[in-house]
């Protein structure tokens, strides 16, 4: 082991003893991987100095939020329960499963038109194939549970494409958009990925992670989809939207490297939507994560987003699932009975008859909900 200066600290440093600040009062026990907010404890506390473990560090969860599809599965042990089983074995799910499909079909073919034909976007047609389901479902998160339970289809993109317009759209509503603007959200989620038509199938596609010249390539998506829709008569929102909803508030993002407020709101929305499908979503290849798992991976990357947007998305996510019988890692089960706003994925869980606030207990987790 060897002393460290608390200043001198770097996140993912293993500590090799107990470290107590004034008043012998324990700080962080020996073992303890160091976060940015462990550090900060340690400062908090007047800590001056430490020991820890010579050539022994933890590689902390660190996402590229525009590779998630690609690999963040395997950082994950994808838990199952009888939650989304028992949504697919339901009468509701079949009726959602029909219109979605039909939605599906239109996108793929108003795709294809505007690209091989040079033909003009039906907005009409496209805006009514979704509607017909947040008009036959509410537009909350029970929805989001549906477009969950979605499987089997052999092109992502125009999957992807559906649920962000309906994760988008409801997120419209949840911010008191009026409805010619969740109109022209529910457009802008369809049509956001729409330049990935110019990429080759074989890296759309590709299930291990990407090489750089790949991702380089696949980031082009989004000026193609620009150019695409720049001379069609529609919002010009929407074409932002495929340009921008790559790009990150803090200014990692891309083409533009754009900050927060240079970045349309539409395009700011859908960011979230596509991220968060991404996430959550069935794929052939795996399970979606957890929605509070997801919820603790955006608190963890907050400066990236939107944050009026963000709160507001995951807090309603977090709250709808209020009385929901969770399995927690350990094989352990409980029931969520009140959501924590400092921590959203992380709410309090009652286990055994005891209550458990897994925002104190690091070691604890959901991991699926039952």
């Amino acid at each position: 082991m060897k002393r460290i200066l608390t200043i001198k600290a770097e996140a993912g440093m293993v500590v090799a003893g107990d470290v107590y600040g004034d008043n012998n009062h324990l700080v962080i026990p020996r073992g303890t991987v160091l976060t940015i907010d462990i550090i900060d404890r340690l400062k908090y506390y007047s800590v001056f100095d430490f020991y820890i473990e010579d050539d022994k560090s933890v590689k902390l969860k660190s996402y590229n939020m525009d590779d998630l599809e690609r690999h963040i599965f395997s950082e994950y042990k994808i838990e199952s329960g009888n939650y989304y089983k028992k949504i697919k074995e339901g009468e509701q799910f079949k009726i959602f499963e029909n219109l979605f499909q039909e939605s599906v079909n239109n996108i793929t073919n108003c795709i294809n038109a505007v690209v091989t034909k040079s033909e003009e976007v039906n907005i009409d047609q496209l805006l009514a194939s979704v509607k017909k389901i947040t008009d036959d479902f509410k537009p909350d998160v029970s929805l989001f549970d549906m477009i969950h339970c979605i499987e089997g289809y052999d092109d992502l993109t125009y999957i992807h494409s559906v649920n962000v317009a309906l994760i988008a759209r409801v997120i419209g509503h949840w911010m008191g958009f009026n409805e010619a603007d969740c109109d022209a959200l529910t457009i802008c989620g369809l049509l956001h990925d729409i330049g990935k038509v110019m990429i080759p199938i074989e890296i759309i596609t590709k299930p291990s992670r990407l090489s750089p010249t790949e991702y380089a390539l696949i980031q082009t998506h989004t000026i193609h989809g620009y150019n695409l829709l720049k001379n069609i008569d529609i919002d010009e929102r929407i074409k932002l939207g495929a340009l921008q909803h790559h790009e990150r508030c803090d200014g990692k993002g891309y083409p533009n490297k754009l900050r927060y407020n240079d970045i349309e709101q539409f395009a700011r929305i859908v960011a979230i939507a596509d991220v968060y499908d991404a996430m959550t979503s069935n794929r052939v290849y795996r399970k979606g994560i957890c929605p509070f798992e997801v919820i603790s991976i955006f608190e963890e990357n907050i400066d990236a987003y939107d944050p009026k947007i963000l709160f507001v998305f995951l807090e309603k996510i977090a709250q709808s699932y209020v009385n929901t019988e969770v399995v927690l890692n350990g094989d352990m089960e409980g029931k969520i009975v009140m959501i924590n706003k400092f921590a959203l994925g992380r709410p309090g869980v009652l286990v055994g008859g005891a209550y458990v606030d897994l925002s104190r207990q690091e070691n604890l987790e959901i991991t699926a909900l039952m």
